[in-house]
C-alpha cells in the first residue's frame, strides 16, 4: 500500500499574505471599537496568535467582557476586506499544485478560525487542492490543532510548514520535522527550524529531504 504522506501548513506568512487586508481591517476596528490606532508592526507580530491575545495585544488592559463585540467587528471588517484585498507569497500556488501532483495530502492548521480558514482557501483559490482544513477550537493551543489533524488523517509520515515560533513547537510537540519560511514576517522565529526555506519554491525539496518522495 502506498505510504500516506502528509505536508501541514500554517496559514498566514506562509501561504496568505495576511498584510494585504488585516492592516486596513485592524485599523478600522480599533478606531471604532477604541477611537485609537496601531502601527503596522504590531499588527503583523500578533497575527498567527489565538484571537485573546490579538485583543489583548492590541489593546492591553481592555475588559474581556468587549471580546465578543470586538471579535464580531473585526469578523465584518475582514470577511469585507478579504474579498477586496487578498495574495498568496511569490510561488506559492506552483509549490502547492506541485505537492499535491507528487501526491502528497495537503492540509492547513491555523490559529484562524474554520471559516476564515475556508474564506482565505476560497479566495486565494487554493481549495482543490487541500484534503482537509483546521482552524483553531476553543482553549486549543496551535499544537492541539495540529494534533486534530494527524488524528484524523493519521499519516504514516508527515511534516509541518510554518513561519512562527508557535508553528514550530506544535512540530516539535507533534513529533514532526519542521519547514520554516523565512519569507514570513518573522523569519527569526524559525531559526531552529529543520530546514528553512528563503522562497515558497524551496518547499518541495525541503518536504521530500525531510519525509522522502
Amino acid at each position: 500500500m502506498k505510504e500516506k504522506k502528509l505536508v501541514v501548513f500554517d496559514m498566514d506568512g506562509t501561504l496568505n499574505r495576511i498584510e494585504l487586508f488585516i492592516i486596513p481591517t485592524y485599523k478600522e476596528v480599533l478606531r471604532r471599537f477604541a477611537n485609537t490606532e496601531a502601527d503596522d508592526d504590531t499588527v503583523l507580530r500578533l497575527m498567527g496568535c489565538v484571537d485573546e491575545e490579538i485583543y489583548q495585544g492590541l489593546l492591553p488592559g481592555a475588559p474581556m467582557e468587549r471580546f465578543d463585540e470586538f471579535m464580531a467587528m473585526t469578523a465584518e471588517a475582514e470577511y469585507r476586506n478579504i474579498d477586496r484585498y487578498h495574495g498568496t507569497f511569490e510561488g506559492v500556488p506552483e509549490m502547492i499544485r506541485q505537492l499535491s501532483d507528487e501526491g502528497y495530502i495537503l492540509a492547513v492548521c491555523t490559529n484562524g478560525t474554520n471559516g476564515y480558514v475556508r474564506k482565505i482557501v476560497s479566495a486565494l483559490e487554493l481549495a482543490p487542492y487541500f484534503t482537509y482544513l483546521q482552524g483553531a477550537e476553543p482553549g486549543c493551543t496551535k499544537s492541539d490543532t495540529l494534533k486534530i489533524v494527524l488524528d484524523k488523517i493519521r499519516p504514516d509520515k508527515a511534516v509541518m510548514v510554518g513561519d512562527r515560533h508557535h508553528d514550530m513547537q506544535a512540530a516539535r510537540d507533534n513529533g514532526l520535522p519542521f519547514v520554516g519560511c523565512q519569507y514570513g514576517y518573522l523569519p527569526h522565529e524559525v531559526d531552529g527550524a529543520d530546514i528553512r526555506v528563503a522562497r515558497a519554491e524551496d518547499i518541495p525539496r525541503a518536504v521530500k529531504s525531510l519525509i522522502g518522495e
